[in-house]
């Protein structure tokens, strides 16, 4: 809690010469970065037992291309066909 208190007073002193003006964009870069961290802070749930590339049919995106591995340097890193 020590850290936290530390922290407060940091970020308290920091705004203190911040316009008014600009208060309603940094709240919003606040939410945003709590919920990336939030977000950053979910666990992936793994089968145990089973490998996670099985499941990589589930994520796939229809593309329309027939084969990517044979032009993948192509798609990947934009090298000609």
């Amino acid at each position: 809690m020590q850290a936290q208190t530390k922290y407060m007073k940091e970020i308290l002193r920091e705004l203190q010469d911040m316009p008014d003006e600009d208060m309603p964009k940094l709240l919003e870069i606040i939410h945003y970065l709590k919920a990336g961290i939030k977000e950053s802070r979910k666990k992936v749930k793994v089968k145990k037992g089973r490998d996670p590339l099985f499941d990589l049919k589930d994520i796939a995106v229809e593309t329309g291309i027939k084969d990517l591995a044979e032009h993948h340097d192509h798609y990947l890193y934009g090298v000609s066909k």
